[in-house]
């Protein structure tokens, strides 16, 4: 059974990079960005889920979710953004999200959520998003079962 894990980010560079998300997350004036990097998928969606709602329980009066770094997302990522979307519209529409990848976007287009989800137009995010995320990392993995030449 895989079990779900934080790693101290200079530790992130021995991981699978198909196999995790990093997680940025800082806070920029009156918005708060978080930013995935990675695959947003059954393994990894708790953890995110866990940092939007405490984002969204502080006085930013702006949510963005910078999307450009991800690999792939699945159902459980896709969830998140559904759940978070209907919190956000009860509480001021302050959640926005900055386009991913052609691949990420096609999951979104395919499961008829792209125009029911807050996505800004390029550019409109400001510059502020791309802007030193170095703050607070939270890397998460899957634990190798077994490595590569061993036994078993």
């Amino acid at each position: 059974m895989f079990r779900q894990h934080a790693v101290h980010p200079r530790e992130g560079d021995l991981l699978c990079r198909s196999e995790q998300l990093t997680i940025r997350s800082e806070r920029d004036g009156h918005s708060h960005v978080v930013q995935l990097v990675g695959e947003l998928d059954v393994h990894s969606a708790k953890e995110f889920e866990d940092e939007l709602k405490r984002v969204e329980g502080t006085d930013a009066q702006e949510i963005v979710v910078d999307l450009s770094g991800l690999n792939s997302i699945g159902y459980d990522g896709l969830k998140v953004f559904i759940h978070a979307n209907a919190r956000s519209r009860r509480e001021g529409n302050r959640l926005r999200l900055v386009r991913g990848p052609d691949r990420v976007q096609q999951t979104f287009e395919t499961t008829g959520l792209l125009s029911r989800l807050p996505f800004v137009a390029d550019g409109d995010a400001g510059p502020h998003v791309h802007d030193h995320l170095s703050k607070v990392q939270v890397v998460v993995s899957k634990p190798v079962q077994r490595w590569a030449g061993s036994a078993g």
